[in-house]
């Protein structure tokens, strides 16, 4: 986020002080608006199957109104729903367990898919993954920071992969930025990655620029 006489602040930065000065629910639905009118954008350059990824606090989904806020930036923009990902950390679940579970089933009945971000570094096990409505896994960047400095047969991350494929979850790796960390995740049949290996956090302008270079390499490969 740019600031004013402070450029450019990271999320870590401001989003705990959005959330003791209580604004992080109107933040949340900027954030949202913002998404909305990227996707529209997304569209009009020409990338019609492009989604984009929200990250969604706690405090989001237990206000009451939420989805009807959703419903009515989303329907103001005449958005796909189908092309939104909710993300959600793990802590998000510590607390109203049961009524935040219920929450993302409506969302994700909406059409919205919904991730859980920073797995493996919280209370959650693959067991309960099973009980959760959420239809994408993303593992740490610490497990992904592990290749190569630990033996292959000693790492979990494909452990991760396959236990979330048996119960139909698709799997994103947090973090990616060698070589040999993309050729293991793809031995091991992982769904996406992200990370500086692909690409750095980019503006609006450089995100489609970015995207209409990689089309371009795509079409010469043709």
């Amino acid at each position: 986020m740019e600031v004013e006489g402070l450029g450019r602040i990271s999320p870590p930065e401001f989003i705990s002080i959005a959330e003791d000065r209580l604004l992080i629910y109107d933040l949340g639905k900027i954030i949202i608006r913002k998404s909305c009118e990227f996707l529209s954008l997304l569209i009009e350059s020409g990338f019609k199957d492009k989604s984009v990824a929200i990250n969604i606090s706690g405090i989001q989904l237990l206000r009451e109104e939420f989805l009807d806020d959703l419903m009515e930036i989303t329907s103001s923009y005449n958005t796909d729903l189908k092309l939104l990902e909710f993300e959600i950390t793990e802590s998000v679940l510590l607390e109203n367990y049961d009524l935040i579970n219920s929450k993302l089933e409506k969302i994700k009945n909406m059409g919205i898919k919904v991730s859980l971000d920073d797995f493996g570094t919280g209370f959650s096990s693959l067991a309960r993954l099973r009980g959760l409505n959420i239809d994408i896994v993303k593992i740490d960047r610490y497990f992904i920071d592990r290749i190569s400095m630990q033996e292959e047969d000693r790492l979990i991350s494909a452990d991760i992969i396959s236990m979330s494929h048996k119960i139909r979850l698709k799997v994103v790796a947090e973090g990616v930025e060698r070589e040999d960390q993309l050729e293991y995740l793809g031995k091991y049949n992982c769904d996406f990655m992200q990370g500086y290996l692909l690409s750095r956090p980019l503006s609006v302008d450089d995100a489609i620029y970015f995207l209409n270079s990689f089309k371009e390499i795509q079409g010469n490969e043709e």
